[in-house]
């Protein structure tokens, strides 16, 4: 993968510097962690204070868009960077139901129980 930095501009209220990157590469398009990984070994910064914002790419290209931030201190990058999402889109909201599912089975198998125990009631 080859790393070609287009523009570079600092933003001293965030306390970082923001760079406009453009990736070639070959294969599928490179992950976040891979990008981070060969910008920060081409220029030399912080893996601790750097983050990956954004990948474009167009349909069938071989070229890719970045967007990335290198902050002055990991104290700076806690306080001002986004938050990364979970693996998938809605992995806490399928989380989040699982457990709702888990709970109502339960609910529903304490209520088959409790109503096994009026049917016998009634029978004798």
């Amino acid at each position: 993968m080859e790393i070609r930095v287009e523009a570079e501009r600092e933003n001293k209220l965030f306390e970082r510097k923001e760079l406009s990157l453009s990736a070639t590469y070959e294969g599928k398009t490179p992950t976040r962690a891979e990008v981070a990984e060969a910008t920060c070994k081409k220029l030399g910064l912080s893996p601790d204070t750097f983050q990956v914002v954004r990948i474009d790419q167009g349909y069938g290209e071989r070229e890719a868009r970045i967007i990335a931030y290198s902050y002055s201190s990991a104290d700076s990058m806690k306080r001002f960077a986004k938050r990364e999402k979970a693996k998938g889109k809605s992995q806490g909201a399928a989380e989040k139901k699982a457990d709702k599912a888990e709970e109502k089975g339960a609910e529903a198998a304490e209520g088959k129980k409790h109503d096994s125990k009026a049917e016998e009631a009634k029978k004798e």
